[in-house]
């Protein structure tokens, strides 16, 4: 059996799982659901749904229906890193052209929330707060912590779902 690379068919993969995310995505922006909504959440199971279709795919299409826990692993991590990439793109695009008004909506909340857990707080260190704050919330800095947030993520189920992926060859020596 000729071992095929991960990186191909787990790039096409993780490009489908990138497209998903975004259809997603847009789809809590179009239905106006909060940021902090449990719905948030089906974002993972997504990513671990369609880490699991990309390595049991390259395990049956290419790897004759026999993979490690190595190839297993592989085929999710590229797949996450693609998917990774792409969300990371939208990240900066949703920030800085679709939801325009995010980032004041993010520094409005966290001065909310900063009112509310240390009520002594002066304005001035409120003030220092925030501008720290907006460094973080910049499109660019969404764009690359989306990127981030979402590889550890992936990286963390492809080592779990990676798992139950696998299918070691016992006839061979």
């Amino acid at each position: 059996m000729e071992k095929k690379s991960a990186f191909g068919p787990a790039s096409l993969s993780g490009f489908y799982l990138g497209i998903t995310l975004i259809i997603f995505s847009l789809l809590l922006f179009l239905l106006d659901i909060d940021l902090e909504s449990p719905f948030r959440y089906i974002s993972y199971i997504i990513v671990a749904a369609g880490l699991f279709w990309s390595m049991i795919s390259y395990r049956d299409k290419y790897m004759d229906g026999f993979l490690d826990y190595k190839g297993a692993f592989s085929a999710g991590f590229y797949t996450g890193l693609i998917a990774s990439l792409i969300a990371g793109i939208f990240a900066y695009v949703y920030a800085q052209y679709i939801d325009i008004g995010l980032t004041e909506e993010i520094l409005m909340q966290a001065e909310t929330e900063m009112l509310e857990n240390n009520p002594n707080m002066t304005d001035e260190q409120i003030d220092q707060a925030l501008t720290m704050t907006e460094k973080f919330t910049s499109p660019a800095m969404m764009g690359v912590w989306g990127f981030v947030g979402n590889l550890v993520v992936s990286t963390i189920l492809s080592l779990i779902i990676a798992i139950f992926a696998k299918r070691e060859n016992k006839n061979v020596a």
